[in-house]
């Protein structure tokens, strides 16, 4: 199509946006994120009647702008990671932008359309399809963002993730994880995960390597009768429910550990120190 190398490289750069979740080794948000960025750039690309500078630069601005909202929210500055919904919903607010963009464009050129000048019937046929794509999986995608973060109570939550504890030192090893070992409403959940020393050391000294671990990776942990107990803003966008954590220095009374030497750490996302 003539004319089109601009719409062409617009809609290469918007799949291109996929690459920064893979730079954090998000595959399926890499895949997300690809073709949110087609979708959102191709949109107006496409379906814009703007000669080729003008239409390149709006491209450029929403492309600029789905970097920036991703950088933000990845940026966490000492709190927990957001999850990668926090991110996409800041893009949807950009896709929303470019169809205001598109319906601006409409009235510039039925504008232009009146005082004489002519537009093209494919013109026409692209802004409809354009407009109609991104109306329509904008609204879909909403909702299903909504409803998977999104809980009874108002709040937002997800699950305790590995980074939260892991990597552990070479001191320590991981036993299993649970990343729900138990739950209630609301997408309420406690992870579990399991640890022993490397070496066969006692579970005291197991506690003592655990702690100055996670207070070494960001944890702010407080000595409390008989626990260790601490929580962790998240950072992002939006604003997600804090974690925390806590783990005991005596064995735990009804669970079954692999050895007694085992230390259990448990790391919800409620929002309180059940300690407190």
């Amino acid at each position: 199509m003539a004319g089109s190398g601009w719409r062409v490289r617009l809609s290469i750069a918007g799949a291109l946006l996929g690459t920064l979740p893979l730079l954090q080794g998000e595959w399926s948000a890499g895949v997300a994120a690809a073709l949110t960025g087609v979708l959102v750039v191709g949109a107006w690309a496409w379906g814009s009647s703007c000669a080729s500078r003008a239409g390149t630069a709006v491209g450029a601005c929403l492309i600029g702008s789905m970097a920036a909202v991703f950088a933000v929210s990845q940026w966490p500055g000492g709190r927990l990671g957001a999850p990668w919904f926090d991110w996409f919903a800041g893009w949807l607010l950009v896709g929303g932008g470019g169809l205001v963009a598109l319906l601006v464009d409409r009235i510039i050129h039925n504008a232009q359309v009146r005082a004489g000048s002519d537009i093209r019937p494919a013109a026409r046929w692209r802004w409809v399809v354009a407009v109609a794509a991104l109306v329509g999986v904008l609204s879909l995608v909403s909702c299903g963002t909504a409803a998977v973060v999104g809980d009874d109570d108002g709040s937002l939550r997800f699950e305790a993730r590995d980074g939260e504890l892991l990597p552990l030192p070479p001191t320590l090893r991981l036993v299993s994880a649970d990343h729900c070992a138990s739950g209630g409403s609301s997408g309420n959940c406690t992870a579990e995960f399991v640890v022993i020393a490397a070496d066969g050391a006692a579970r005291a000294t197991t506690v003592t390597r655990l702690v100055d671990h996670l207070r070494g990776i960001g944890w702010s942990l407080d000595a409390t009768s008989g626990s260790y107990r601490g929580c962790r803003e998240v950072g992002g966008i939006l604003p997600w429910t804090r974690h925390c954590l806590w783990l005991y220095t005596g064995q735990e009374y009804g669970d079954v550990p692999a050895s007694p030497d085992t230390v259990a750490v448990h790391i919800d996302n409620i929002g309180d120190d059940p300690g407190m």
